[in-house]
């Protein structure tokens, strides 16, 4: 009964374990973060919101604010610019509405287009990330890969992240990850961008020192020349 006790592990101890084997399985097949959900409608409208920008809605709130004072002015000018000052008056309105619920309009447009992609078996998706980028699969095993070099930008909601590649978005609700926790993979997100315009920098650095160089390179045997033809002007003077 002794030696059998003094097998036992703790409770803490066993967390350890476990949290060391997880940690192995994840150093095993390369997976840093693992996110399982279902891509519910309140998690589109998140995504909704985060996609309709301030920029995109300061440009509708001026635009209304615009069409609104036109609209006034015709009013006050009278006559038959009365019914033109009125039209833009309630079009103005409309901008302004349009801008506040513009998240509202944009998420019966992704649930439309979640709806309608049948190829990727429903609403579940499993989003991985290794180093090299984020692989997102469906119910019906059809998967994306996205990776890091084309991130563009992180958008960073109360529940959600937003991981903007070009024109597409993947979505990382922040408390549903199987491996790994919220915080750390934004910071993990965050530093992918930066390394991505690293990288770009570095690019851009290397391609400019290439470009003098073959710029230096071209012009050594004009100077050449130049020098010579000098040289020999010198000498017919002497």
């Amino acid at each position: 009964m002794a030696d059998a006790e003094s097998n036992l592990v703790p409770s803490e101890a066993a967390d350890q374990v476990e949290v060391a084997l997880e940690k192995q399985a994840a150093a095993d097949d390369g997976i840093l973060y693992l996110n399982e959900y279902q891509y519910e409608n309140d998690l589109v409208t998140d995504f909704a919101r985060l996609v309709a920008s301030p920029r995109r809605r300061g440009s509708l709130y001026v635009a209304a604010a615009i069409a609104a004072l036109l609209g006034i002015g015709m009013l006050v000018a009278g006559g038959n610019w009365i019914k033109f000052g009125v039209v833009l008056i309630v079009f103005g309105a409309f901008l302004a509405w349009w801008s506040k619920n513009l998240h509202h309009t944009l998420a019966r447009d992704f649930i439309d287009a979640v709806e309608a992609d049948k190829s990727m078996g429903g609403r579940y998706r499993r989003v991985a990330a290794n180093e090299d980028g984020l692989m997102v699969w469906g119910k019906s095993g059809k998967s994306q890969f996205f990776p890091f070099e084309k991130l563009d930008h992180v958008l960073d909601g109360e529940r959600i992240f937003v991981a903007m590649f070009a024109d597409q978005g993947v979505t990382i609700p922040k408390d549903t990850f199987v491996r790994g926790d919220a915080e750390q993979f934004g910071s993990f997100l965050k530093a992918r961008i930066n390394k991505k315009l690293r990288i770009e920098t570095k690019r851009k650095k290397m391609k400019a020192e290439k470009a003098a160089a073959k710029a230096k390179q071209e012009s050594e045997p004009k100077n050449a020349k130049a020098k010579q033809r000098k040289q020999k002007k010198n000498k017919k003077k002497r």
